[in-house]
């Protein structure tokens, strides 16, 4: 949930100060509520580190400017776990004698323990983090007589739980050294020239496109223009890894004249989807065969995927024939510990493939029976592939607004493909009719486009005539409740409002009691099953005075009449196109977010108290 970035280099025509702050700068949606650069020279640590925004300590200690011969330099920017967002809890991390800098992303379970042990040893500590244990582990063991590298090793040793880490000393002044345990860690190199470590490809996109993804368990020595890499559970034996290339350029991963990463993000959703629709038929059966065979089938996420699982569950049972358990992934082991059986299947999704509760709860599963894990991500090489059978990565490119966007309906979109590879498989329908369902698949990213460049006008006058109001109901039935709850959550995300995303029936029993005059009400009304019954629900709300907001298809006549305002998708009213509406509805909902974050001067990007990735528990 902290983003890390270095560099050591042989270039002298480069700054290293301004490398590096460009490059935390593109890290800023892993943590921003503080930051810290130090610079390598001259057998001297050189350190810059404050509370808040990047831009805004940068105007007060110009974190770009260190000396100018330096080679060498890491940053960190923080989301707070352990003490609060104050300069002192910035990394980076120093031992006693300010010869050790350490930047760190995750939590150290046990540095209670080990914080007391180093204090009756005679350490300082000067904040209230778990990662500032790590400097004198360091140092304690390298006063014992070990290397730099045996000395990391050693200290990692002790310590219990997840960290992505990078360090450097002054005594070895042209290298770096890093590790990772189920905190993500990536490698890119110039070689000959340049290394950079990073917690995300973007930070150092600008430079190379050459990059190594390291592994948990796996410690890397970097140089300027190469690096080494051992295993950490082989007796430190040196590995060799796969170079790979990265295929999308800097500008994917900047805001290409937008005003906000969300709202790029929301207008590349129709190429994420069609390049998400190049997943491989044989990938897609393989997960489909998977789920034909299974006994039992479990879907687990969190946050928004956890929507995207929802919606996903719908469209699979339809052609599988099962039923498939949902669960927050958080509750997995707890309420699957006695029940979990042999041949289940368990579908994982994760936008970052770091979630932590997604990981251990799938790395549980795996412990405890023999099962199948199938995971969906928007990330190559992340942690929890590594315990899948399967995987399928969504192509949505980088996504850098903490809101979700491209990566919901990229997700959504996976699992409808793998729906129609069972009806395919399973032969439960006709080819006709999968024929008209791909169809409805691959016209989805135009449907979309054309919302978009129709439609922005109206969501920003829905916005100006809701602003005041702090409460919402966000109401669907059948498939569409995925819809509700996630376009619910986007409001709530970004522009700081209370939503309920319910049931539209369901809401009968409590909610409605809420209704008074002019109570905003969404509701998702695509003209599926459903249809009939919401009309009833649109009523019930609008006799109560409640202010009736439905997003439902270009023809629709009757819950039209009822609202007060429609936003109108621009797509077929038919069963192969409502079947996957959770993906055409989104974006107008991702919008209303937007746009209401921007009227209460809410920056839609970093929403209050939230991260992109979620890596500790």
């Amino acid at each position: 949930m902290c983003g890390i970035f270095g560099i050591v280099t042989k270039n002298q025509e480069i700054s290293v100060g301004k490398v590096v702050f460009e490059g935390i700068k593109r890290l800023e949606y892993r943590g921003y509520d503080s930051c810290g650069i130090v610079s390598l020279y001259n057998s001297k640590l050189f350190i810059k580190k404050e509370a808040g925004k990047i831009d805004e300590i940068h105007k007060k200690i110009k974190l770009d400017e260190f000396p100018s011969g330096s080679r060498l330099a890491l940053a960190h920017t923080r989301w707070a776990t352990h003490g609060a967002p104050t300069k002192q809890n910035s990394h980076p991390h120093l031992d006693c004698f300010d010869k050790i800098a350490v930047v760190h992303n995750g939590i150290i379970e046990n540095f209670l323990e080990l914080r007391n042990e180093l204090t009756s040893l005679g350490h300082t500590f000067k904040s209230e983090t778990d990662s500032e244990v790590i400097p004198h582990l360091i140092e304690d063991f390298m006063k014992k007589g070990n290397s730099f590298k045996d000395a990391i090793i050693n200290a990692l040793k002790k310590c219990k739980g997840a960290y992505a880490i990078a360090v450097c000393q002054i005594d070895n002044p042209d290298l770096i050294i890093v590790a990772r345990k189920e905190s993500p860690l990536i490698i890119g190199i110039e070689e000959g020239k340049t290394t950079y470590c990073s917690s995300d490809i973007p930070a150092f996109l600008p430079y190379t496109r050459k990059c190594y993804i390291m592994e948990d368990d796996e410690l890397a020595v970097l140089k300027a223009g190469e690096v080494q890499f051992f295993d950490l559970k082989s007796d430190n034996k040196l590995i060799r890894k796969e170079m790979q290339t990265i295929e999308w350029n800097i500008d994917a991963a900047e805001k290409g004249g937008y005003d906000h990463f969300m709202l790029k993000e929301i207008y590349e959703e129709p190429d994420a989807l069609r390049f998400t629709m190049k997943i491989s038929d044989q990938l897609l059966t393989k997960f489909a065969n998977a789920l034909i065979s299974a006994d039992s089938i479990y879907i687990t996420a969190a946050g928004t995927s956890y929507h995207s699982a929802l919606a996903g569950k719908f469209i699979i049972s339809k052609f599988l024939g099962k039923h498939i358990q949902d669960m927050e992934c958080s509750e997995f082991e707890t309420q699957l510990k006695c029940s979990l059986q042999d041949n289940s299947v368990i579908i994982a999704i994760s936008q970052s493939g770091e979630t932590i509760d997604t990981i251990e709860a799938i790395r549980w599963a795996k412990k405890t029976k023999s099962v199948k894990i199938l995971t969906i991500t928007n990330v190559v090489g992340s942690s929890i592939t590594r315990y899948s059978d399967h995987v399928i990565v969504t192509n949505a490119g980088p996504e850098i607004g903490v809101a979700a966007t491209k990566t919901y309906s990229t997700q959504v979109l996976a699992l409808a493909l793998i729906a129609v590879s069972i009806a395919k498989t399973r032969k439960i329908i006709s080819n006709e009719e999968i024929v008209k369902y791909q169809d409805a698949l691959a016209g989805i990213p135009n449907i979309i486009e054309q919302f978009l460049e129709k439609n922005v006008d109206l969501i920003k006058y829905i916005v100006n005539n809701l602003e005041k109001n702090m409460n919402y109901f966000f109401l669907a039935r059948g498939i569409s409740i995925a819809t509700a709850k996630e376009g619910g959550l986007k409001l709530k995300e970004v522009a700081c409002r209370f939503i309920e995303g319910y049931s539209a029936a369901s809401a009968k029993h409590g909610p409605i009691s809420l209704v008074r005059e002019g109570f905003p009400i969404i509701f998702i009304a695509p003209p599926d099953e459903t249809y009939n019954r919401l009309v009833g629900n649109v009523m019930e709300f609008k006799a109560r005075g409640g202010r009736i907001i439905s997003v439902v298809v270009e023809s629709d006549v009757k819950i039209t009449k009822l609202s007060d305002i429609t936003i109108r998708i621009p797509q077929p009213a038919d069963k192969f196109h409502n079947l996957f509406s959770p993906i055409t509805f989104m974006p107008a909902l991702q919008l209303l977010a937007y746009y209401a974050a921007l009227a209460h001067d809410l920056d839609p990007d970093k929403p209050l108290n939230l991260s992109k990735t979620v890596t500790v528990h």
